[in-house]
């Protein structure tokens, strides 16, 4: 029986569902807890294993290991999450806005900075560029789809 992942059926909205409950779970936060994460984290682990079989079954032409790349975007993600920045999911890529004053933990992550783009960005394994414009974020975001990890600040507002 699932407690944290109820009514998931993709890879993205595990995803999603994932960034929301660190960011109200995450021991670096006022109500956080080291045990509900790893809770979450298990849980996380099992759907993620579930949904990666239906889709490597769909899409027979997988290039990666579809649990490394779990495994990675998990690790970057609990190591940026207390971060005070915007944080956004772009397709598999993680992108930060703002930021600077972490520049050091988001380069020891394997972020990237794209200047062009003025934020920092990350994606498991290598990039190979198929094609010669620039894409700008919004573009990259009508084909992909985004969604945001708010910053701390931004996380207690009172109503």
């Amino acid at each position: 029986m699932m407690k944290w992942f109820n009514n998931v059926t993709t890879i993205e909205e595990l995803r999603k569902q994932y960034r929301e409950l660190l960011r109200k779970y995450h021991p670096d936060n006022e109500h956080g807890d080291t045990k509900m994460t790893q809770e979450i984290n298990a849980e996380y682990d099992l759907v993620f294993a579930d949904l990666s079989k239906k889709t490597q079954a769909e899409h027979h032409s997988y290039t990666h290991n579809a649990n490394e790349e779990n495994q990675a975007f998990k690790e970057v993600l609990n190591s940026i999450i207390h971060i005070n920045a915007d944080i956004e999911i772009i397709g598999s890529w993680i992108w930060v806005h703002g930021g600077y004053e972490y520049r050091e933990l988001l380069k020891s992550t394997g972020f990237k900075y794209a200047p062009k783009k003025k934020c920092w960005c990350w994606h498991y394994g290598d990039y190979n560029r198929y094609h010669k414009k620039e894409i700008s974020l919004a573009e990259i975001r009508l084909k992909y789809g985004s969604q945001s990890v708010n910053h701390k600040s931004k996380q207690y507002v009172l109503n």
